[in-house]
């Protein structure tokens, strides 16, 4: 789970601004089936209703949530001690699934 580098644009339909969005992205490791929608910000409110988006879409939740280190999902990278973002942690909680980060997947190989 991670956002684009490059930030896409919307329309307004009433002004005709064009407005940067976030690229939210969500990847199924063993299959590559994929989601992406469009959020205003990279925030946690937005962040967990993607995720919440993305298991609906793929139809249940996987056992393992790897997202990079962005603030929204990670308060400290350490190398031996991880902290998830609280509300983070609950939503995966509250999904039956856990949250590792690329950081701590070395240990696991």
């Amino acid at each position: 789970m991670d956002y684009s580098g490059k930030k896409p644009q919307i329309v307004d339909p009433k002004t005709g601004e064009f407005i940067e969005v976030e690229l939210f992205v969500a990847v199924l490791g063993a299959s590559s089936y994929c989601y992406a929608e469009a959020t205003m910000s990279q925030k946690g409110y937005d962040f967990i209703h993607s995720h919440v988006r993305a298991f609906e879409y793929f139809g249940g939740v996987s056992e393992v949530l790897v997202p990079d280190q962005l603030k929204s999902a990670v308060v400290k990278s350490c190398r031996y001690e991880l902290g998830i973002q609280r509300s983070y942690e609950e939503m995966a909680c509250h999904y039956g699934t856990v949250v590792i980060t690329p950081c701590s997947t070395r240990f696991l190989m």
